[in-house]
């Protein structure tokens, strides 16, 4: 009945105007894009947090900050829209926010272990699946598919929390269509600043009906974006048959985190820097450089010395601060949707990580990112082609290459989040750990992704994704400690 009611909405939506009490602002192409994945962002805290503290506070802030924050999302005439109430109340809430209140400490046998422990020189794999988390950030009623978030007057941000004597967790989730990670980092840098105390008038908000990619909706020629491709019909069968293929060979899929001390890569990078210099070059590497080129070559250290299958990485780029809107001007205040695109990597032959040196292969990666920046052009083409183009999915790899994903949430600075200001007790509050799930119902494959997902004093937390073999494999060639 549910989808027999959707389709109905569906069809009488194409002709039907909108609501009068809203706001209509068209998603760009990069949030429909996005649309079918649903994601849970979540943050654990090291101390009880007052729920209805933090209910008010972030109801408050999406009233009067952001309230593309509180939109419902509407599918008319054949367009993803945000809907955005002109007002809010109980009967068109700002958000779901639901809780969980566990009157005991959260230390239990039955509970994995919070990774905070973890210590040592060298990265090491933490062997509980990171998923072992997520019951704590959502409830029985979040979202798992887009369809549920376009039932009229839904809200398309849910917050679920649950609290222990000594932890809290605190679980958005939504389409990826309205958050990017740097997004989320927006609004939740807000709101711990009203839950601290600040005049709400003094934090910077999100103007209703703001727009910044609408200049990039004209057709354009391109074919697909850089770094992607769109193959013939041989092509694509080669393509689709070895991706099931792997599929076939390591069915399951398994999120574990990573730390990697900042004293490893602080190391690693030095020695880089020192070689480069001793051959006078005047090239340099970043510390993220440094990391993924750690990763990678971990990752497929087992692989034969002979396979030279081309491995395509592709690369999260925020877009907030290159002068690439209107009037080649930035993005000044915050933007919670997604403005972030992709850096493709020049394709590297499986066996290329394992023959060439750490610092060889971070060049190759920071030579692609400065060439990526330097080329506003192309980056403003990108965005034509996606804005125009966008329920389209180019390939992200060739024929006989493999692909991933990385992003880095470094700059949304979840680990310096403060919460004290809904803190019940004196002590010290902080972010013990950030995370990051797709909870799509519908089946999106994402082994090959990973994430950075936050840094405190000592290290860098990743997420990485693989299939349970890949990881096997990995931890047979002794590349990382799993612990």
């Amino acid at each position: 009945m549910f989808a027999l009611d959707l389709l109905r909405s569906y069809f009488s939506a194409k002709t039907a105007p909108p609501p009068a009490d809203v706001h209509v602002i068209p998603c760009s192409g990069l949030d429909v894009a996005a649309r079918d994945i649903i994601l849970t962002t979540g943050l654990i805290i090291n101390a009880r947090l007052d729920v209805k503290k933090l209910e008010d506070s972030l109801t408050t802030l999406i009233k009067h900050k952001f309230p593309r924050a509180g939109a419902r999302l509407a599918l008319r005439n054949g367009v993803y829209e945000y809907q955005v109430p002109q007002a809010f109340d109980s009967q068109t809430p700002a958000v779901i926010f639901t809780a969980e209140d566990f009157a005991e400490p959260y230390h239990s046998e039955t509970r994995p272990d919070l990774p905070t422990h973890l210590e040592g020189s060298l990265p090491s794999v933490y062997s509980v699946p990171s998923a072992a988390f997520e019951v704590y950030l959502k409830s029985a009623k979040s979202p798992v598919s887009v369809e549920e978030l376009l039932v009229p007057n839904t809200p398309l941000l849910h917050v679920h929390v649950a609290v222990f004597d000594d932890v809290t967790f605190i679980g958005l989730t939504s389409s990826h269509l309205l958050f990017d990670a740097l997004g989320t980092g927006e609004l939740l840098r807000a709101w711990t600043r009203l839950l601290n105390g600040e005049d709400i008038d003094a934090i910077p908000g999100m103007e209703v009906d703001i727009a910044p990619f609408e200049s990039f909706t004209a057709p354009t020629e391109l074919k697909h974006q850089r770094g992607w491709f769109v193959l013939g019909l041989f092509g694509q069968l080669f393509f689709i048959l070895r991706f099931i293929l792997r599929i076939f060979r390591d069915p399951k899929e398994q999120a574990y985190l990573i730390r990697v001390p900042k004293a490893f890569l602080q190391g690693s990078k030095r020695a880089i820097m020192e070689n480069l210099q001793l051959q006078g070059s005047t090239e340099w590497v970043g510390s993220s450089d440094v990391l993924l080129a750690w990763w990678f070559k971990s990752a497929y250290s087992y692989r034969s010395p002979s396979d030279t299958t081309p491995i395509h990485i592709h690369l999260a780029v925020n877009l907030r601060g290159k002068p690439i809107f209107p009037g080649d001007s930035t993005l000044a205040g915050p933007y919670i949707h997604n403005a972030v695109s992709a850096i493709p990597i020049p394709a590297i032959p499986v066996n290329a990580f394992q023959k060439e040196s750490l610092g060889e292969i971070a060049l190759r990666i920071r030579r692609a990112i400065l060439a990526y920046n330097a080329d506003l052009p192309g980056i403003k083409a990108d965005m034509q082609w996606r804005c125009a183009n966008p329920l389209k999915t180019p390939l992200p790899c060739s024929a006989r290459g493999e692909y991933t994903f990385h992003s880095n949430w470094r700059s949304a600075c979840l680990g310096d989040l403060d919460f004290s200001g809904a803190s019940t007790s004196a002590e010290k509050v902080r972010v013990l750990l950030s995370l990051g799930y797709v909870v799509s119902a519908k089946s999106i494959p994402m082994r090959g992704a990973g994430a950075d997902l936050m840094e405190d004093a000592d290290a860098i937390w990743m997420n990485q994704i693989r299939g349970v073999k890949d990881w096997e494999n990995i931890r047979r060639s002794g590349s990382m400690v799993f612990l």
